[in-house]
């Protein structure tokens, strides 16, 4: 490079208006390049450039035998492994945990096969109490691991207490649901609500947070400091999230509801609505039960759907809000945990609809109506997983 002078008692180089190129000869510089500089950009002509380096890197890999290809699977630090290193590398009660839900899905998998040959639905609300019990032991157990102590204990009472309320105020006063009543089918209630009601609205609110946390893959982090960012942040999870519950929701309305639970196995509905709404008002419910005497209409208020998309919201808004913290285990097969219990859900479910249509006609919409909403993130989530580990 052409010469460069020091200005006295200036921290400044001056550089003239020539430069050597390789072949020996004078180029001239723009004008810009005649102003005085700092003694960085001088610098910055000595640097050798990026891409020699990454060549003279890949020279050197290929000289000690490192693996190029394993090399260029990394991406932001991380390394892929299959899913047999990564089983491998999981604690035992971890690989534990997802063999328990694989056994539940093939076992729900096996009944309903065993109900299809038979042509009998299985309609007991006392397995799908169980089943759900089960499901919140599992999300518990996940959480624990996971966000550890303080945030689970946070996560579960901020659910099972708005859960409540706000299932106490509809069941007894026709607010934020709908006009609706329970009935005794799902056994004990505190204030007319049931037990498993409760249960069921964490189990679905825990798994659909913890699987838009896997799928965005934030781990738990909240990026953004300030109380404005973090607020906008929980919002947007909090949305996410409740619109995952609603989808699960416009399955589960029209099947508690249905005429089928009395036709198929002579049990009352889990609840019905005092004042009906637009949506599915085809199909009938309690009311055409031959003697009954209660007020009930079919079809499910649009009140109902709102109702069920922002109490999830605030439930998790508030949680995201001053209990986030980020989770101890990530990259890990265990993750796959709440993908799991969400799937489970939707499994059982749509099966238990399809076979409701043996006793009432028109059931197969909510099975299809299910599908499109909850099937799309599981599919999602099944492309990210290939992703990941292949």
């Amino acid at each position: 490079m052409g010469a460069a002078r020091r200005v006295p008692n200036q921290n400044q180089w001056q550089v003239r208006p020539w430069i050597w190129d390789t072949g020996g000869r004078h180029l001239k510089v723009d004008d810009i390049a005649k102003r005085a500089v700092t003694s960085q950009v001088c610098t910055s002509f000595l640097r050798k450039p990026k891409y020699r380096i990454e060549k003279s890197r890949q020279r050197k890999s290929l000289g000690e035998g490192i693996d190029l290809e394993r090399v260029n699977r990394e991406s932001n630090g991380k390394v892929r492994v299959s899913v047999g290193e990564a089983w491998s590398q999981m604690p035992r009660s971890h690989r534990i945990t997802i063999l328990i839900l694989i056994f539940y899905l093939t076992s729900g998998a096996v009944a309903h096969l065993i109900a299809w040959v038979r042509h009998r639905a299985i309609l007991v609300p006392e397995l799908v109490a169980f089943a759900m019990l089960s499901m919140l032991v599992v999300c518990i157990w996940h959480s624990l691991k996971v966000k550890g102590l303080g945030p689970t204990v946070a996560f579960f009472l901020i659910c099972w207490s708005i859960s409540w309320l706000c299932e106490y105020i509809g069941h007894n006063r026709g607010w934020f649901f709908g006009h609706y009543h329970y009935t005794k089918t799902l056994g004990v209630a505190i204030g007319g609500v049931p037990l498993i009601i409760i249960v069921t609205w964490s189990v679905v609110i825990y798994s659909s947070f913890m699987v838009i946390d896997w799928l965005v893959g934030m781990g738990g982090v909240v990026k953004l400091r300030s109380w404005w960012g973090r607020a906008l942040w929980s919002t947007l999870i909090a949305s996410a999230t409740a619109t995952l519950v609603c989808a699960w929701d416009l399955m589960v309305d029209p099947m508690a509801t249905s005429y089928a639970w009395w036709t198929g196995n002579g049990r009352l509905p889990w609840w019905y609505w005092i004042r009906g709404g637009p949506y599915l008002r085809e199909l009938p419910g309690i009311e055409r039960i031959e003697g009954w005497e209660g007020a009930a209409q079919s079809g499910v208020p649009i009140g109902n759907m709102v109702g069920w998309w922002i109490a999830p919201f605030f439930m998790v808004f508030i949680f995201y809000l001053f209990f986030q913290r980020a989770n101890i285990v990530s990259g890990s097969l265990f993750n796959l945990v709440p993908l799991l219990v969400y799937f489970y859900v939707y499994f059982t479910l749509v099966f238990l609809v399809l076979e409701m249509n043996w006793y009432v006609q028109d059931m197969t919409q909510v099975a299809l109506i299910g599908t499109f909403t909850m099937l799309p993130v599981i599919l999602t989530s099944l492309v990210k997983l290939v992703w990941d580990y292949t």
